[in-house]
């Protein structure tokens, strides 16, 4: 008798390592630089991304990463933050111009927040990008069941043409004995 290992698979969805802009237009299916967010946008968006790792992109080959905790209630345009001890404020574009000389072109969407809530980070979406290899935990919409169920699911006999092939071109030789002398 042969040594055989029979290896299967399991399966799980992944996020898509996209630009976060391009990721809430998927989401909300429609051109998010047209009209303002509704607030029950604003739900969904903050309930898809909070947790999720993003690398921020406008610093070149400096790839920070982040996890969201979650979304601004104000415009980019409008959102302030200290940026001393001394009680000066500044706007994010602002900020964005000035540090890394980049132009924030969507203004009206809100930022995403990272860090804690004692001393939250502000990223405009158009900086961010979801990092890759991320398990998706969140329920499933149907569409997304059905694609998934149609990539994973075989019938019994094909499953087991599959694992029959498999095996007989991965058959593992144990070693000599005398490997395992003490």
């Amino acid at each position: 008798m042969d040594l055989s290992l029979n290896i299967d698979m399991s399966s799980t969805a992944f996020i898509e390592p996209l630009p976060v802009i391009d990721f809430v237009a998927q989401l909300l299916n429609r051109d998010i630089s047209v009209r303002p967010l509704s607030d029950s946008d604003r739900v969904k968006i903050k309930k898809a991304l909070r947790g999720v790792k993003v690398e921020v992109t406008q610093r070149g080959n400096m790839r920070r990463k982040y996890r969201i905790s979650g979304l601004t209630s104000q415009a980019t345009r409008e959102l302030l933050f200290p940026v001393d001890d001394r009680g000066t404020v500044k706007t994010v574009v602002q900020y964005f111009m000035e540090t890394y000389g980049f132009s924030i072109q969507h203004t009206t969407l809100p930022c995403l927040q990272v860090g804690n809530q004692q001393r939250p980070n502000y990223l405009p979406m158009e900086v961010c990008k979801i990092v890759e290899g991320q398990r998706y935990s969140k329920r499933l919409n149907e569409k997304q069941i059905t694609a998934l169920l149609k990539v994973t699911c075989q019938r019994p006999q094909q499953r087991e043409l599959d694992i029959l092939q498999d095996s007989g071109s991965h058959q593992v030789t144990p070693p000599p004995h005398d490997d395992f002398a003490d």
